[in-house]
């Protein structure tokens, strides 16, 4: 499938702002989008789901659980009703199933959504048919590398937090993972051979990610094997020998992943907020311009430190996903600036969420910023409405389908 077809649209008419928005959400409503980071739910947890379920498995939950008590459930939304993550899931809810998520309709929301449910595809319905995926690249923490969720959308990443994380069988990621778990008797090998089998274990995959900003942090400076040896296997190394350790390990994949045209995909800004900024993988990228990596989040708070990297580095793709339902502002700036200083053709987009519905809601929220920045740049006069168009459609598809090879 083409993003665009440069030239289709014609001569470059006179449109208001509006029009021109109209224009855009037009275009992308023909293709479908790709969805390069999501934790979608397995099939088998979409069970007696209700309104509570979604919230539960939201980031609204980060910001306040759900009460208990459903009379309590007003006052917990008007508390909220700023917040983003409120905003988008609650728009999203709302078109799903046809009315407002407000204290008047909490039962018959509930009984919709029970309603629904008892479709066992309803959830994978609302992926293809509301939010138009062609693909979704699914981010199992439990089980890395693998998609657990049916239908014919998903495409698991081998999250790989684990291989560095943990230099022996006691250690666990924040994930509660460790290597032993998926390949047994690992650590009764030498560093040499745990390399060896860390290689076997990740060459057959073809996307892998890299959430260690909720581990130890972004900051990776060793690239000396050696010094990695030293902690490998030993229960209580030095801080220094298991850091050494740790930031090879994060080298090493990196490496074989740019060795093999395998993408790596790399959390930063939010998560443990210590050395999680995307300026620290900035010597990582330079030794490794092999490497494509795809920076998630906007870097968010820190964007201008990932807009210093697409700049500098044009193996650095950066990722919007999770950071239109943050803040739709910070977004919009983000947009803006990555479309000025690195181009449209480096800039993807991914939901970030567990259900359909805060999926379909984060859609929203993308297709809002998406037309409101271009359409900005339409009536300033810096881009053509064609150009407007096929930015878009690259975001929205072209880009992750080059990058990850879904092109037709």
């Amino acid at each position: 499938m083409k993003a665009y077809d440069k030239g289709s649209l014609g001569k470059d008419p006179a449109l208001t702002k509006e029009e021109c928005q109209s224009a855009i959400l037009k275009h992308i409503d023909g293709l479908r989008g790709i969805d390069t980071h999501c934790h979608h739910l397995p099939d088998r947890k979409f069970k007696d789901v209700d309104l509570k379920f979604i919230y539960d498995h939201s980031y609204c939950d980060w910001m306040e659980p759900y009460p208990a008590d459903k009379k309590d459930v007003p006052q917990y939304l008007l508390r909220n009703c700023s917040n983003s993550y409120f905003y988008w899931l609650r728009r999203g809810i709302s078109e799903i199933y046809g009315m407002p998520v407000d204290g008047e309709h909490l039962e018959v929301l509930d009984e919709a959504i029970g309603k629904a449910y008892r479709d066992p595809e309803h959830h994978l319905r609302i992926l293809d048919e509301k939010c138009r995926y062609e693909k979704i690249l699914l981010d199992n923490y439990d089980h890395p590398g693998v998609a657990e969720s049916s239908g014919k959308l998903f495409v698991p990443v081998l999250r790989c937090n684990m291989f560095a994380v943990c230099n022996c069988i006691s250690k666990r990621d924040h994930n509660d993972n460790n290597p032993g778990k998926y390949i047994p008797g690992i650590y009764e090998h030498s560093f040499e051979g745990y390399l060896k089998a860390v290689d076997e274990y990740i060459l057959p995959h073809h996307i892998l990610k890299l959430a260690i900003a909720y581990d130890e942090g972004n900051r990776i400076r060793n690239f000396d094997k050696d010094r990695a040896a030293v902690a490998y296997g030993q229960e209580h190394p030095t801080e220094e020998a298991y850091r050494d350790f740790y930031e090879y390990m994060v080298y090493h994949i990196c490496r074989l992943a740019g060795e093999h045209g395998i993408i790596v995909q790399i959390h930063t800004g939010l998560g443990t907020m210590k050395d999680t900024s995307p300026l620290f993988l900035k010597e990582l990228i330079g030794a490794l311009p092999d490497t494509q990596f795809d920076l998630f989040h906007g870097g968010y708070p820190w964007m201008d430190d990932l807009l210093g990297l697409l700049h500098n580095y044009p193996n650095v793709y950066a990722d919007l996903c999770w950071l239109p339902i943050i803040s739709v502002s910070a977004a919009k700036r983000f947009l803006r600036e990555a479309l000025e200083i690195g181009g449209c053709d480096r800039i993807l987009w991914g939901c970030d969420t567990w259900t359909s519905e805060e999926s379909y809601g984060a859609v929203l929220a993308f297709r809002h910023v998406l037309s409101e920045v271009l359409s900005d740049m339409y009536e300033e006069g810096y881009l053509s409405l064609d150009e407007t168009c096929y930015t878009a459609g690259q975001i929205w598809h072209g880009n992750a389908a080059r990058l990850f090879g879904f092109e037709d």
